[in-house]
């Protein structure tokens, strides 16, 4: 038990008296910075972009199941996320001094999001490992068959 104790006060101490120049992986380096403004519009510009791609996603039933289920907060905060940017697009839209200043970025969104969807990409997410669809073939025959045929063995055999 000391030797445990002797252990765990020596490795606290070591640590606490390492300077952070011998160990450089203990050096906080900065690697995030602030997105570049747009070259037109800065900052209500960006804010359209975002809106409108946000909002082409939330409008559109497989980009929004794909982003929703790629996206790592979770699908009640996904969802408030997608449905605001939805509503606040129509406003956007109909600014026409923001349209003149930064384009018709809805339509660029529309465009955009189909190239990039018919490529396995919705937003910053891909859509691989995400479930293709429902399987129908001749083997959807066979298990209809069965499906039917156990049942109807309950109805005729009970009694």
């Amino acid at each position: 038990m000391h030797f445990l104790a002797n252990v765990l006060v020596f490795s606290a101490f070591s640590v606490a008296m390492a300077a952070p120049e011998k160990f450089p992986a203990a050096v906080l380096v900065q690697r995030q910075t602030n997105p570049p403004p747009t070259s037109q519009g800065g900052d209500a510009c960006l804010d359209y972009s975002i809106t409108a791609n946000m909002s082409t996603i939330s409008a559109n039933s497989s980009y929004r199941t794909a982003f929703m289920q790629k996206a790592p907060v979770g699908t009640i905060i996904t969802a408030r996320m997608l449905n605001a940017a939805q509503a606040k697009l129509p406003k956007l839209t109909a600014d026409v001094n923001l349209n003149q200043q930064c384009g018709n970025l809805t339509e660029l969104a529309l465009t955009e999001a189909a190239n990039n969807f018919t490529k396995g990409i919705v937003a910053q997410f891909t859509t691989e490992g995400l479930p293709v669809g429902i399987k129908a073939g001749p083997e959807l025959i066979v298990i209809i068959l069965a499906i039917c045929s156990i049942l109807s063995g309950t109805w005729i055999f009970a009694g």
